[in-house]
């Protein structure tokens, strides 16, 4: 007993480490892709993934046991082998089930599909189990035992596909898609895998799947690397736009007694997946990595009118900034201090009223020393974005009264340089004001395959 315990634990053990090492070797890859500036290049072509990540994938977990089966496990009993590593798999989807059941996860039955009908399975054909090889009748009802688990898991892991495929379109500058979507696929080969393990110690050689998986792994990996994969597709029938959203903006920055010390304008530009604009450039060159967007350190959000709070998904190294005239919205924002309270406790209530278009975006940034302690919004606990700033946003009507709010922050002393830094953004998403002759202009020159938003904007800061 102590002798099989040893090596069902040894089982179990190179089971979880051929995971390991598989997750690790196709995470090298899809970095490598995404380096090389090759990412989503399976995003109008998912085949793609499948034959550069699914075969990267299968190839290193076979290659992992058969080099165990070859060294480490030499000469013994080939049925034995088997038999052990289908317990072993058995055994990690058996602690799988009660930790996601007390975790309180829904997803905990398809750990109870990959426990009963392996089970049934293995009762099933429990003479074919003991004997030596894989017969044809041995693998037929194995394979129909196992049919309603895999059937199901395949379903779910193409609806997990189809989820976030589109998605990876959308993702920001931040995440790699390509590390995503390879992470998916190792899972998904790791999970269909489990009760095959034990084949690789059955059969006499995989060395025929090794060099067929490696072919077209390597095949893959080189037409990836060409180009010939273009990430992204106008087709009617099945779209996979690249999204970039244009804001012609307007920015005026002032001072503690309210004077203009500095204002711009420019279309600022924004890529909506990893790869930015560099498909972009050639057919609008002067989007170019020339005009990368400056940061306004002083100013909340870096001083650019973000319609949400998302600002952690995008670096500004993938955002650009072109130059071009002032916007002049007919319908321009109207911000007003309506009055400042001392309040007890040493706050200080600052009262606003903003009248403008129908969506607006507020930014705060409380200055060192000073802190936001409660506000006019929700429940009256601010919560902060990533990064210390706060966020709120605005949308009313067509016809609505003025906005009225207040701020409530508490400072332990005077400061020169105020106690806070308030900005408000005027989106105009519709009518006369949305775009200006030169984003229209802009717009009109972007590619078929892409989808392209655009809007002008107002952004207005100042310091209290």
């Amino acid at each position: 007993a102590i002798h099989n315990l040893k090596k069902f634990f040894t089982a179990f053990s190179l089971t979880l480490i051929s995971w390991v090492c598989t997750l690790v070797t196709v995470l090298i890859v899809a970095v490598f892709i995404s380096v090389i500036g090759r990412s989503l290049s399976w995003y109008t072509h998912f085949y793609v993934s499948v034959f550069l990540y699914g075969t990267a994938a299968a190839a290193k977990l076979i290659l992992v046991h058969t080099l165990a089966k070859k060294f480490f496990y030499k000469n013994m009993n080939e049925q034995y082998l088997g038999d052990i590593f289908f317990d072993a798999s058995l055994m990690i989807w058996s602690i799988a089930l009660p930790v996601i059941t007390q975790m309180g996860l829904c997803s905990a039955f398809i750990c109870t599909l990959w426990v009963a009908f392996p089970l049934l399975t293995k009762l099933m054909i429990h003479k074919e189990f003991s004997q030596k090889g894989a017969s044809m009748k041995f693998v037929m009802m194995y394979m129909l035992g196992m049919f309603v688990p895999y059937l199901y898991m395949m379903y779910l892991s193409w609806t997990v596909f189809e989820m976030f495929t589109p998605i990876m379109g959308r993702s920001g500058s931040e995440i790699l898609p390509d590390v995503v979507l390879a992470g998916f696929i190792v899972v998904i080969t790791v999970i269909l895998s489990s009760y095959f393990i034990n084949f690789i110690y059955l059969v006499k050689s995989t060395k025929t799947t090794l060099i067929t998986l490696t072919t077209v792994f390597v095949v893959t990996l080189i037409l990836v690397c060409s180009g010939i994969f273009f990430p992204y597709s106008s087709d009617v029938a099945n779209p996979k736009p690249k999204r970039v959203f244009l804001q012609h903006m307007s920015r005026r920055f002032h001072d503690l007694d309210g004077n203009m010390v500095k204002s711009d304008s420019g279309i600022w530009i924004n890529g909506f997946d990893y790869n930015g604009i560099s498909h972009i450039t050639p057919h609008v060159p002067e989007i170019n990595d020339t005009i990368r967007t400056p940061c306004e350190e002083q100013a909340p959000f870096c001083g650019l009118p973000w319609i949400l709070p998302v600002h952690f998904m995008f670096r500004l190294v993938k955002n650009w900034y072109l130059p071009a005239p002032e916007v002049f919205p007919r319908s321009p924002i109207h911000f007003k201090v309506l009055s400042k309270e001392l309040m007890p406790w040493n706050s200080m209530r600052l009262s606003f009223e903003v009248s403008g278009p129908s969506h607006m975006s507020l930014y705060v940034r409380p200055h060192e020393g000073s802190a936001l302690s409660t506000w006019s919004f929700g429940d009256g606990m601010p919560v902060a974005s990533l990064g210390g700033d706060y966020f709120v946003f605005y949308s009313h009507g067509l016809q609505a009264t003025p906005w009225h709010f207040w701020l409530e922050l508490t400072a332990p002393e005077k400061h020169s340089d105020g106690i806070v830094s308030l900005a408000i953004a005027a989106h105009y998403f519709f009518g006369e004001d949305q775009k200006s002759p030169q984003l229209h202009a802009l717009l009109e020159r972007f590619p078929n395959w892409t989808f392209s938003s655009g809007w002008s904007c107002t952004y207005d800061l100042f310091v209290f």
